[in-house]
């Protein structure tokens, strides 16, 4: 039995050589492999303004919501890599070796690429910027700027290929990552001042401020902070959970389970929701109440609504529950500690936009030492009648094929037995 695994169909911004893989999962032989999918030219019109959660039965491609119009606002920088070419020949037949799955794009850039300062790097250039204005001239002898303005200017997302031409040759060019503002994306309200019992002003940014600055100036911070996070849901919530829980970490916060005095409260809690069972917003705001309480009494807990049912309520679930600290999609769970930022500076922050899914810089706590989840696709675009997927976590995504190698690669290295690769459309 095979299950495809696709990218969404797509509409380039400007005549150029794309390709865009799927992949073909073998349960027989436990293997997934890239599947051959056509080389488009095509000529279209500026992508227009994005309309997210799109209209039910409609298709979507993500490059039109999250890179092109007004999506492309938010992108900061994208990661390249490429292989250089001496004949366009010698670049089309190379683009269909990898469209055919024969090879990868770093192995080939590291044996045929033209390039010498990329070769030993498997092709990689680094981060340029993307916004208006911004200099990239530190890459004109690798990438000079007649290719490098034709990719930028083109509609992407990663694991695409792009085709241009320099007078270094024809290159083939991958977006291997980009980088979102956040903060720009979301939608930031400052609190107003509360006082506790005892007549004193509450300090909003208190110990998680202090926190985020520790881990910002690389010192140790010696305020011993512990979080909870609940889950709810599915194994993609789950995965969520475990990226979520590995940036906590990385901010110096302990899990509570890690605690032997279990009398002890959280300062930070998090709640990873469902909106696919019974009553899941009534069971939210359940979950919010003891907390909620503890904060109107005075004391500094950090909520956080992550999740589902928090891409479907957004600011909605802030009016209703004006203690809670940050609403945020599930686009949004490996930029956790982005977003604590605004939190720490005393806002309430509500981040729903529809984004890129970055690669992650932290490692997930893996609540397991045998089985791993391990994202392969996110979002869908299917829009069946009865599911609210597409809407709460957005058109397709796939992650690029090196990026789900590396990953399954360290986790066997590790001694895991078992990855299951997680995404909506496999089947």
């Amino acid at each position: 039995m095979f299950s495809t695994l696709a990218f969404s169909t797509f509409v380039l911004a400007t005549a150029s050589a794309f390709i865009s893989p799927s992949y073909v999962h073998n349960h027989a032989l436990g293997k997934t492999f890239l599947q051959p999918t056509a080389l488009c030219m095509v000529a279209a019109p500026a992508t227009p303004a994005s309309i997210y959660p799109t209209e039910r039965g409609s298709t979507v491609d993500s490059r039109k919501v999250v890179a092109g119009g007004s999506g492309r606002d938010n992108l900061t920088a994208v990661r390249l890599k490429h292989i250089v070419f001496a004949s366009e020949e010698l670049a089309k037949l190379s683009l269909a070796q990898l469209r055919s799955a024969q090879t990868s794009f770093d192995d080939l850039a590291s044996q045929i690429s033209n390039c010498a300062e990329t070769r030993d790097k498997g092709g990689d250039i680094g981060w340029a910027s993307v916004f208006e204005g911004a200099n990239n001239e530190h890459l004109d002898l690798i990438l000079p700027d007649a290719a490098r303005s034709k990719v930028l200017g083109t509609s992407t997302k990663p694991g695409d290929i792009v085709m241009a031409e320099s007078e270094r040759g024809f290159h083939l060019v991958q977006i291997a990552d980009v980088m979102v503002d956040v903060r720009k994306m979301s939608t930031t309200k400052l609190r107003k001042k509360k006082k506790d019992k005892n007549g004193k002003e509450i300090e909003y940014k208190g110990i998680l401020g202090g926190a985020i600055a520790a881990e910002q100036e690389g010192v140790e911070f010696k305020q011993d902070l512990i979080y909870k996070v609940e889950t709810m849901g599915c194994q993609m919530n789950i995965a969520d959970s475990e990226r979520m829980e590995g940036q906590l970490q990385n901010l110096g916060i302990r899990p509570f389970d890690e605690i032997a005095d279990k009398g002890r409260k959280v300062d930070l809690v998090v709640l990873n929701t469902c909106s696919i069972r019974d009553h899941a917003e009534q069971k939210v705001y359940s979950y919010i109440g003891p907390y909620a309480k503890r904060k109107r009494e005075g004391e500094d807990v950090t909520i956080i609504v992550a999740g589902c049912v928090a891409q479907q309520e957004g600011q909605a679930l802030l009016r209703r529950a004006p203690e809670v600290d940050l609403v945020m999609g599930p686009q949004f769970a490996n930029r956790l500690g982005d977003l604590l930022e605004d939190v720490a500076n005393g806002n309430q922050v509500v981040a729903t936009e529809a984004s890129h899914i970055m690669e992650d810089s932290t490692k997930p706590r893996r609540s397991s030492t045998v089985a791993a989840w391990v994202n392969v696709i996110y979002g869908c675009n299917e829009r069946c009648t009865y599911c609210i997927v597409p809407t709460t976590r957005g058109v397709e995504q796939s992650r690029p094929v090196e990026s789900i190698v590396e990953e399954v690669t360290e986790l066997v290295s590790q001694g895991y037995k078992e990855v299951t690769l997680l995404g909506q459309n496999i089947e």
